[in-house]
């Protein structure tokens, strides 16, 4: 074996797993239990302003939310592309100093990055007011978005290296402050004439707060050290943009639906499929808590066991959230005239096959979350991209031609599709991983 490059330390060799699996996932449960409980706050949180927003705003403006609120999430999810899966494997390997100089060198360019991005994209808005392409209102939107993004950038890079020294418990409480912030701006947006623009400027406050909390809960725990001079976004661009990028092009489909309803129907149709969607939530947190944590652990997996042990145990977490989630839609769906009558007082015309239709894409999504660990752990980057680009097109293909006949519906319709292809895609993958030499 050759010996570990400046920094980091050597890796253990691949051996068999002797001690069985139960043990190892009963191991895991505290660790989990506390990325469930975060995911859950934060889920109850954006279901609090959903259902705030349904009520109290009309469905334009909970449909103009929704759209800035799914571009907010396509920037930090490239971004926790670009970054998570590097980090993380850069983590487990060095030493003290060396997470000290990675964890500065990133704060220090994400910084300089975001700011020039930020600039430029105040300076295109502005420009499109002063050519009078768009109102005041979609301009105060646009910029309050803008800044909104940069806030949730800066909160979320903290979360993810805090997640990935595993201290979910830090991330806990700046979590519980940044939902109390965004559920009480949301209720105080709708008491005014533009509920979704102040909905996004609480959007704002609640994630610069939680990222100040984030930001001295690092330095307590992991001080970082500041580089004179770092390229380490240049560095990764290597594992980066693949991952990126293939984040991006899974938006497109997972949430660009949104933006194929709004624009071959309306802003106001976008607010029937959010309302139902928002029913899906807790299984959404169940499996997103897990998630959040799952790749530190497959990647030390990978270093005891096999692919093989890995992807059983990958199979067997999704198989058990998606028997909690088949539980809790029974549930929905037996409450479902309540549900909308005396909670959200809205009724939607397609509300029952887009219930079905979220089942549906919830269940897929379930086994895709945990499916897509193994070939990331692998660094199949590439392989990832040209498979969620695949499903992009069949998806948003799809969907436009289902929206024609079917509404609003067709778009999650297009969703369903582009999730049973990606979840097939991954299981091929998995296999070949499986059968590759280590």
């Amino acid at each position: 074996m050759s010996p570990a490059p400046p920094g980091e330390s050597p890796a253990p060799p691949i051996v068999a797993d002797p001690k069985g699996r139960i043990s190892s996932f009963l191991g895991l449960v505290p660790r989990f239990g506390t990325g469930v409980v975060v995911q859950a706050l934060l889920s109850g949180g954006n279901l609090l302003v959903g259902l705030i927003l349904v009520r109290r705003a009309s469905n334009a403006q909970y449909g103009s939310y929704v759209l800035v609120l799914n571009a907010l999430m396509l920037a930090t999810g490239a971004q926790y592309a670009y970054l998570g899966a590097p980090i993380v494997s850069r983590l487990i390997r060095f030493d003290v100093e060396g997470r000290a100089i990675l964890v500065g060198g990133l704060i220090r360019e994400q910084r300089r990055l975001l700011l020039s991005i930020g600039v430029t994209v105040f300076v295109v808005v502005l420009g499109l007011r002063w050519a009078g392409r768009i109102d005041n209102e979609r301009t105060l939107l646009m910029c309050a978005g803008a800044v909104a993004v940069m806030s949730a950038l800066f909160r979320e890079f903290f979360r993810m290296v805090l997640l990935a020294f595993r201290l979910p418990r830090v991330v806990l409480q700046a979590d519980m402050i940044y939902v109390t912030v965004l559920v009480t701006g949301s209720w105080l947006a709708t008491r005014t004439p533009w509920p979704a623009v102040l909905a996004v400027c609480g959007l704002i406050a609640a994630g610069a707060g939680s990222a100040c909390l984030l930001t001295t809960g690092l330095r307590r725990h992991h001080p970082w050290s500041v580089p004179s001079k770092s390229r380490i976004l240049l560095d990764i661009a290597p594992e980066g943009t693949w991952t990126s990028l293939g984040s991006a092009i899974h938006w497109s489909f997972s949430q660009g639906y949104n933006y194929l309803i709004a624009g071959t129907t309306d802003v106001a149709a976008v607010a029937a499929t959010a309302a139902t969607r928002l029913l899906m939530m807790p299984l959404n947190t169940l499996s997103t808590g897990i998630g959040q944590l799952m790749f530190p652990v497959v990647a030390n997996w990978l270093r005891h066991h096999r692919a093989g042990t890995v992807f059983k145990r990958l199979v067997g977490a999704a198989s058990l959230v998606s028997a909690a989630g088949i539980v809790y839609f029974i549930a929905v769906w037996v409450l479902r005239d309540a549900i909308f009558d005396r909670v959200f007082h809205k009724s939607f015309a397609e509300r029952d096959l887009l219930l079905r239709l979220w089942m549906g894409v919830f269940l897929l999504m379930t086994f895709r979350d945990q499916l897509l660990f193994l070939p990331l752990a692998r660094e199949r980057y590439r392989t990832l991209t040209y498979l969620a680009l695949g499903c992009a097109i069949v998806s948003l293909s799809s969907g436009y031609l289902a929206i024609g006949r079917m509404g609003a519906a067709g778009g999650v319709l297009g969703l369903l599709i582009g999730e049973a292809l990606n979840v097939t895609g991954l299981l091929v993958l998995s296999r070949i991983e499986i059968r590759r030499p280590v």
